[in-house]
């Protein structure tokens, strides 16, 4: 699977108006900030996974890895965040 770049992700997000605004704590948003962070900290440098088994411990699993925080931050800190009309204009 390719991922997506930057211009279709934006493609996605026609739909919604810059003016439209939701709350979020703190807390949640350093939550998004620190896994975007560790991230980018492992992909920048290609030394960090000189083999595909580093990229794979890196992204682990439900249980362990960059996958886990990712699916923790998408499922705990998400759920219910958005309003449903915007969920409705992001499917």
């Amino acid at each position: 699977m390719k991922a997506k770049s930057i211009k279709e992700i934006e493609q996605d997000l026609n739909s919604i108006s810059d003016t439209e605004t939701i709350e979020v704590n703190l807390k949640q948003l350093l939550l998004v900030y620190k896994g975007i962070e560790d991230w980018r900290r492992f992909f920048h440098n290609p030394m960090h996974y000189p083999s595909i088994k580093e990229v794979e411990k890196y992204l682990g699993n439900r249980k362990t890895g960059m996958y886990a925080v990712m699916n923790h931050i998408y499922i705990k800190t998400f759920d219910g965040l958005l309003p449903d009309d915007i969920e409705e204009r992001l499917e």
